[in-house]
């Protein structure tokens, strides 16, 4: 499973599921046939904040192929002038098959690069 959980697949899984923008109040959403959904918790301190965003991907099939996963974001800011933020993302697998996740992902990726090809090309005749 540790292909699953590498940043270049959260990476690539978030750029299929294309969530709407943080700064928009909802929180569910459709996409490429996965329910998602995002929770986000927050806190800012004196000398400290954090932010954890933790989204639910679900596919549903009647199927074997059904899948349920979490990332997980995470980020602290610290007081100092010479702190930088510090982000992390990890997924979780919570249940399914990491195969069946990967398949689902190159297959949609594939898709929408093959879309905005296709838009690139339209635009430019």
């Amino acid at each position: 499973m540790s292909r699953l959980g590498n940043a270049r697949t959260i990476a690539d899984i978030e750029f299929v599921i294309d969530a709407p923008s943080p700064g928009t109040d909802r929180n569910a959403w459709t996409a490429c046939g996965v329910d998602c959904a995002r929770d986000r918790h927050r806190f800012s301190g004196q000398t400290y904040g954090f932010a954890f965003e933790v989204l639910h991907l679900r596919f549903r099939e009647t199927t074997r192929t059904g899948w349920h996963l979490v990332i997980v974001s995470e980020t602290w800011r610290f007081e100092g002038a010479r702190s930088e933020p510090r982000a992390t993302k990890s997924l979780k697998l919570l249940s399914g098959k990491a195969a069946d996740v990967l398949s689902w992902m190159r297959h949609h990726r594939s898709a929408k690069l093959q879309a905005a090809e296709a838009g690139r090309h339209t635009h430019a005749e």
